[in-house]
């Protein structure tokens, strides 16, 4: 007997305006978003933060647009020393007192060294003249020590005066924030920063450069 076509069943199609049915994905681990596992403890927030023990330390004057401040603690300033002033290389180098016999007066000058920093809190050291090895003092030397002992209480641009021959001091014109200094004391701050800039005797090769041997 042949089956009429009422009889057959007719599969119905799916409607192509039907969206899929969306599966809930679940997290593999459901601890891992409990909120309190990162929750900070305020202890942790309280503790201070370590400061950066300094490895190396510039020697130099402060730039003509630089604001800087200098430690007022007579501990981190030293001085008289002898030292060799490569202005070419903007290089400094100490000389052992016991090679001054043997230095022609053009070739080194007598110094104080201040412990200096800027405002990107990057110290320095900053050797200011004080005389000559004749023992001549000049404006040029007084004023710069002047702005050194007006940084030590205020943010200051060393501005040169070529007219008057003197340093002065151009001042912050707002309130900063006070420096913030090493924790290293002036002599492990010296040690960084000359360990490979002393002159003991006339065979280093700053002598030889000064003097044309090779």
């Amino acid at each position: 007997m042949t089956e009429s076509s009422s009889d057959v069943a007719t599969p119905v199609s799916q409607s192509v305006n039907q969206k899929p049915i969306k599966e809930t994905v679940q997290h593999p681990d459901e601890d891992q978003l409990n909120p309190e596992l990162f929750r900070l403890d305020q202890s942790e927030l309280d503790q201070p933060v370590a400061k950066t023990i300094l490895t190396a330390l510039p020697i130099r004057k402060p730039e003509p647009l630089e604001f800087i401040r200098v430690h007022s603690d007579p501990n981190y300033r030293f001085g008289p020393v002898p030292f060799i002033n490569l202005k070419q290389n903007r290089e400094y180098y100490l000389v052992t007192p016991g090679l001054r016999p043997d230095l022609r007066p053009r070739e080194y000058w007598i110094g104080q060294i201040f412990l200096a920093t800027n405002r990107q809190s990057k110290p320095f050291l900053w050797i200011i003249t004080v005389q000559s090895p004749t023992g001549r003092v000049s404006d040029w030397y007084n004023s710069a020590l002047d702005c050194a002992e007006r940084a030590m209480t205020q943010w200051v641009q060393i501005v040169p005066d070529q007219s008057a021959g003197v340093y002065t001091v151009a001042l912050a014109e707002e309130i900063l924030e006070e420096p913030e200094w090493p924790e290293q004391s002036f002599d492990e701050l010296f040690r960084i920063a000359f360990k490979r800039r002393t002159v003991k005797n006339l065979d280093h090769p700053i002598f030889k450069q000064l003097r044309g041997r090779g």
